[in-house]
């Protein structure tokens, strides 16, 4: 019997301590958190997704705030590199783009058609090329497979030409065969608008290049 009666003051005196407590509703912080996207690793499917998931609910979310893609990746799959792209230029909310490591093939050209500002870090290494093509079977086919490389590459240029200013003939030179480039020397090309040097102990602006 007393432990009933003690089980029931506690009840009371808990209900007592819940209804003094303050009603300042709780903040959800997750929305607070920066727009940050990684891509790192090679652009297949499991790296790809996620990545086209994230810029799209970030643009559902606000469709004004930048969102920041930190890139460190040495290319892969064309095709997924081009529905990256196509989404960055389908969604409202300003994309910026940053190397990081490196940003290579595909990677490249993902910083170069950022939406926002597009930045690389200054130690890290740039690269474009026309895109490797495989094909196999018969001569019919071997045509076909052809005909439609050519087409990618074509769509390759345009798409660096708009980003970089280059007209298509430079780009098509330029992407014959592997072109490295510094974060200085993808400046001058139009393909990043800022770089971030190292600095002591902190990153600080190139504004002497910005």
């Amino acid at each position: 019997m007393a432990t009933e009666t003690k089980e029931i003051k506690d009840k009371e005196k808990k209900k007592k301590h819940m209804d003094e407590a303050p009603t300042t509703p709780v903040v959800d912080t997750k929305d607070d958190a920066p727009r940050n996207i990684f891509l790192f690793g090679r652009l297949e499917n499991e790296v790809t997704l996620p990545t086209i998931k994230k810029l799209m609910r970030f643009n559902e979310k606000d469709t004004k705030a930048p969102i920041n893609l930190y890139i460190n990746s040495a290319g892969g799959n064309g095709y997924n590199a081009d529905a990256i792209i196509a989404v960055m230029h389908q969604i409202e909310a300003p994309v910026n783009t940053i190397c990081l490591g490196h940003a290579l093939s595909g990677a490249c050209e993902i910083l170069a058609s950022g939406t926002g500002e597009r930045v690389s870090y200054e130690f890290a290494t740039l690269m474009f090329h026309q895109t490797l093509w495989e094909a196999d079977g018969d001569i019919t086919n071997l045509e076909i497979q052809a005909a439609q490389g050519i087409r990618f590459r074509e769509a390759q240029v345009s798409v660096l030409s708009r980003c970089t200013g280059k007209d298509k003939d430079t780009i098509r030179k330029d992407i014959e065969r592997d072109h490295y480039m510094s974060a200085r020397d993808a400046k001058e090309y139009g393909i990043i608008d800022r770089i971030i040097t190292h600095g002591k102990g902190k990153g600080s602006q190139d504004k002497k290049h910005k």
